[in-house]
């Protein structure tokens, strides 16, 4: 059984298509379904059903796929792991979160207070989030407990109750309220981040759970979210991580009661991944640095 049987295999079990798969591979359809067709005859059983054109992993290649997807992502992991112990810069730490916003602060300060340790960090949104393949060049995820599947990544939460506000300017008549429930707001512009940030899919579930319809006036990134609402053409929800961040300051926030809808921010590393001694610095203190400026709400809540 040769490695290269198993990469083809693995590739054309996900995609179920052999001229499609063929294709991305560089080789040609027959030089494919031959190479399938061997690992077949080695195993002893067919791992596809093939109906004329068509080809579709049946129960046997289900069950090898489990195994050889396994493998494979073993050792790509070894090999990064590998890498990173002998490269130059063994103190660098590479994260990814789903809101660069919401974690300049503490970002800020572990930089100064590790100036030692190297950290490159990217925005992902839930198309990437969802790529595996992509996700192993990290060694940290920071996202919502529900955005990545916890059988294929271990975690420690860092904020377990990130509460819903509404953010309005301050001179929305909702600015004096301490609390609503977001039905109250059913009347109101909205402006919304774009469709696939994680933050949207929140806002979407807000509305849902309310039994209601926003009016969305704008669809946005962060930045211009914030200068829509500066201007008063609308209002959006956040959370209390999301409020503390710089772009959102000098907003007024009313604390959500309804619906109860929280966001479990949370710290994520691939199962089986041996981290660095840089890594786990970094994991430490990210825990230990929110445990610490647990603030439930600014002094205008």
């Amino acid at each position: 059984m040769k490695m290269l049987q198993l990469c083809y295999f693995k590739a054309l079990a996900e995609n179920e298509h052999l001229t499609n798969t063929a294709k991305a591979l560089y080789i040609s359809p027959p030089a494919l379904s031959a190479v399938v067709a061997r690992l077949e005859e080695e195993i002893g059983v067919p791992l596809f059903d093939r109906v004329g054109r068509n080809i579709k992993l049946n129960e046997n290649g289900k069950i090898f796929y489990k195994c050889v997807d396994s493998v494979l992502s073993t050792l790509e992991n070894t090999c990064l792991e590998l890498k990173k112990n002998n490269s130059e810069d063994k103190n660098s730490v590479n994260v990814a979160v789903s809101a660069l916003t919401l974690w300049t602060d503490s970002m800020a300060s572990f930089f100064y207070i590790h100036p030692e340790i190297n950290i490159s960090h990217a925005a992902l949104k839930l198309d990437k989030l969802q790529d595996a393949n992509y996700n192993n060049q990290f060694d940290f995820i920071i996202t919502d407990l529900r955005d990545l599947p916890r059988n294929e990544w271990e975690h420690i939460v860092i904020i377990p109750d990130d509460r819903p506000v509404l953010v309005v300017n301050p001179e929305h008549p909702f600015a004096q309220k301490k609390h609503i429930s977001l039905i109250e707001a059913k009347d109101e512009p909205f402006v919304a981040l774009t469709k696939g940030y994680s933050s949207r899919r929140y806002f979407d579930e807000m509305f849902e759970l309310a039994g209601f319809k926003p009016k969305i006036v704008s669809e946005s990134d962060y930045p211009l979210r914030s200068q829509m609402i500066e201007k008063g053409y609308g209002i959006t929800i956040s959370t209390i991580t999301g409020i503390q961040a710089a772009i959102l300051k000098g907003f007024s926030f009313i604390e959500i009661d309804s619906p109860a809808n929280v966001r479990t921010q949370t710290i994520f590393w691939k199962k089986g991944r041996k981290l660095s001694n840089a890594a786990l610095i970094f994991r430490d203190y990210m825990i230990d640095y929110h445990k610490e400026h647990n603030i439930l709400y600014p002094n205008n809540i």
